[in-house]
């Protein structure tokens, strides 16, 4: 690791390559926060908050995490100022998704200062978030006046839950990955989980994962990595620095993945409106994440054979006379271990 000295900051410069003409730089910051650098052109910045989350049950904590995060900080603990400044700094609000290893949290602006402006107020939200009872109650899980199963997560959960795509997705991914893999769990949350899942739970969650060591930011567009850099460094040195320093722990991912022993056919019901209507899920274990020029090739393997009407699997079972199918589809699972998924609707 390099210092560095052009910033006049405690950041290291670990590692630092151009990517078709555009520099990209790697740093660590004193709290072990990482900070990718993307210089490019254009009029907007943006910001990507990866925090590595892993799963060991249903109960969908880095889910309901992605969404208490946007009801206030420590320091800004009101619901809505997050989208309020974003606003003011000429962002089109913020936004985060869940995937099944990592929850990120995305922000852009038009121009850096709006940047530089709303990072240490998004920061605070991930870092140290209020969490409060009402807002879980409200955000999580709830019953109405109705008597109804309410709440936004659980809402959003439910209605997707007992699909026949995402219960042939379910039992498909279980398989694959066996045993207690954190692979197999549903990171957004079962609703019988939901339903018994407590805040405390959540909290805890939260202090073990959403740690400076454990974020990853990715900024790309026209800002220097001197502003950015010294940005980051007053947040630590007025935030970070005002809460005890969290006991390490093992890296998220980092147990063996269990083998994928034999080969398995499942049966998998689902209620729907018309019997006719199913679904095939085919899948393999397929390369490490790494092998890259592999996993390429793989894809261009299955784009040739399944993308277009003139593909020759959509020929053969679409595009045909008595079409066994209406569409076909694949998706490759970007674990350490991928794996390959292909869907005859």
């Amino acid at each position: 690791a390099l210092p560095l000295s052009q910033t006049c900051c405690t950041m290291e410069q670990i590692r630092s390559f151009s990517l078709e003409g555009i520099p990209i730089s790697l740093y660590r910051s004193n709290s072990g926060m990482r900070v990718y650098h993307c210089r490019c052109g254009g009029p907007l910045v943006k910001g990507f908050f990866a925090v590595a989350t892993e799963a060991s049950d249903h109960d969908g904590l880095p889910h309901t995490l992605e969404h208490l995060v946007f009801l206030g900080s420590e320091v800004y603990p009101f619901k809505g100022v997050l989208d309020l400044l974003a606003n003011r700094s000429l962002a089109q609000g913020t936004n985060a998704w869940t995937d099944t290893d990592h929850t990120a949290y995305t922000l852009t602006t038009a121009g850096s200062q709006g940047f530089l402006s709303l990072l240490p107020v998004f920061l605070d939200h991930i870092l140290y978030p209020t969490i409060t009872d009402e807002g879980f109650v409200t955000e999580v899980y709830h019953v109405n006046e109705k008597g109804d199963d309410a709440g936004v997560v659980y809402c959003e959960m439910q209605a997707r839950e007992n699909t026949g795509s995402s219960k042939c997705w379910r039992a498909t991914v279980e398989t694959l990955y066996p045993g207690t893999c954190s692979y197999r769990w549903e990171t957004g949350g079962m609703m019988a989980n939901l339903r018994d899942l407590t805040v405390e739970k959540v909290r805890a969650y939260h202090q073990h994962f959403y740690r400076p060591s454990n974020l990853a930011l990715v900024v790309c567009g026209d800002i220097e990595a001197p502003e950015l850099l010294h940005a980051i460094e007053a947040f630590e040195k007025e935030r970070v620095a005002a809460h005890p320093a969290s006991s390490p722990i093992q890296r998220p991912f980092s147990a063996p993945l269990p083998a994928f022993t034999e080969s398995t056919t499942l049966d998998v019901p689902f209620a729907d409106d018309e019997e006719a209507t199913g679904h095939v899920f085919m899948a393999w274990r397929s390369v490490p994440l790494l092998d890259i020029k592999e996993r390429l090739a793989r894809h261009c393997l299955w784009t040739y054979l399944s993308d277009s009407a003139i593909a020759p699997l959509q020929e053969a079972l679409v595009e045909c006379d008595e079409p066994l199918c209406s569409d076909i589809d694949f998706h490759e699972l970007e674990h350490k271990e991928t794996s390959v998924i292909v869907i005859f609707f």
